[in-house]
């Protein structure tokens, strides 16, 4: 089951994409109808928001006056803290509800205003933020019947869209008309939603494409680690020692293949697979490897690793658990950090793929040809950088 998360700020045009996402199949859980249906008449949920905020935020009726609580809330944090602890927790259960009784096959949206704020987006495959400009979601909020400054709180009180983008995979812009909108979600979903749920069905990772082809150096590539590396610590807890961002992609202006590679330290390879389902349920699939022997350490069982991706089309991923002290959780570390010290390293490895590229056009070729500069080049120099230097692989 693909869990997705669907956020944005207030009139930026969530519903929008949620209503489309239902169209093309997808099973939407809307958060705002949750809210409602917790403190519908008679629940305990109403109870306890009454017991909070007084018998005054009711209607003649019995049920939840919703524009009155609104004023007291958002005009004072503490006490929309204390509402949202009251409402948050009951969403998020009767979620849980919905979302355990979908066919194993389902693609499972929920719409999370909150997304950002409540820390809840490293529990799902993939989180997307719907964004428009201020001025037109202020414009969308008065047609709602909204006066400027009543939109002008609401916005405010939610999170920035910078902040909203930190935890998200995909930024949809929502600055044209609805059919443009419409046709960049119909385009998400063929091109990644939908490959993205086969994976997770068949318990693969998503593979590099063979042929080779370098990209210049992203800055989104580490929020991309960042959003992985959150996933993975929510599933691995403290098994994981340190996660880390390794690999060419890692370092600064550096051009490479668009591929994120992460270390994670562990205490023993044994504790990574008895993750193996949990991992798995969390979109990571892999198995056994082994990194090359290096000439003073040439015992092939020191090098063993577990070698996983991750079955996001969009985010393609090596993930690299190795134990800690290992020459491969230390060489890791090590050669991205002389990388990032010394000009002349980048400088060499940077001719080496160019030259590599011109004679090669699969990534298989091209890092087997990589192999014999690593043993005679990179293995001994950044040894003596970090003597040099008096580097050392971090502890945790």
């Amino acid at each position: 089951m693909l869990k997705v998360a669907l956020t944005g700020g207030i009139g930026a045009g969530k519903s929008t994409v949620a209503t489309k996402l239902s169209q093309l199949g997808a099973r939407v859980i809307d958060a705002d109808a949750l809210s409602r249906e917790v403190v519908a008449p008679d629940t305990e949920g109403l109870a306890a928001v009454v017991s909070r905020f007084g018998p005054e935020v009711l209607t003649a009726e019995g049920s939840l006056d919703r524009a009155r609580l609104a004023q007291i809330v958002f005009a004072s944090p503490p006490a929309r803290a204390e509402l949202e602890a009251i409402i948050h927790p009951r969403v998020r259960a009767r979620a849980r509800e919905i979302t355990a009784a979908q066919p194993d096959d389902a693609i499972v949206v929920q719409d999370i205003p909150l997304l950002a704020e409540t820390g809840q987006a490293p529990g799902f495959h993939l989180n997307i933020d719907v964004e428009a400009p201020r001025e037109l979601r202020l414009e969308r909020l008065a047609e709602r019947g909204l006066s400027r400054d009543d939109a002008l709180r609401r916005i405010d009180a939610q999170a920035s869209d910078t902040e909203r983008r930190e935890v998200c995979d995909v930024v949809l812009y929502n600055r044209d008309s609805v059919l443009d909108l419409e046709r960049r979600v119909s385009m998400l979903w063929d091109e990644r939603i939908v490959p993205f749920n086969e994976n997770l069905r068949a318990a693969r990772a998503e593979p590099r494409p063979e042929k080779l082809q370098f990209v210049e150096s992203d800055p989104a590539w580490p929020r991309r680690f960042e959003h992985l590396a959150a996933r993975l610590r929510r599933v691995m807890g403290p098994f994981a020692v340190r996660i880390d961002h390794v690999g060419s992609t890692a370092v600064a202006g550096l051009p490479a293949k668009d591929v994120i590679d992460i270390q994670i330290t562990v205490v023993t390879l044994k504790g990574v697979d008895r993750l193996e389902a949990p991992l798995a349920a969390a979109g990571f699939f892999g198995g056994q490897g082994f990194d090359e022997p290096k000439p003073d350490r040439p015992d092939q069982a020191e090098w063993e690793k577990r070698l996983y991706g991750y079955a996001d089309p969009g985010n393609i991923a090596h993930l690299h658990f190795r134990p800690i002290d290992s020459p491969g959780q230390r060489f890791a570390l090590l050669f991205r950090d002389w990388l990032r010290a010394d000009p002349q390293a980048r400088a060499d490895y940077a001719q080496l793929k160019g030259v590599l590229s011109a004679k090669v056009d699969s990534a298989s070729a091209y890092a087997e040809g990589k192999e014999p500069w690593f043993l005679s080049e990179a293995w001994p120099r950044a040894n003596r950088w970090a003597e040099a230097t008096g580097w050392h692989a971090p502890v945790c």
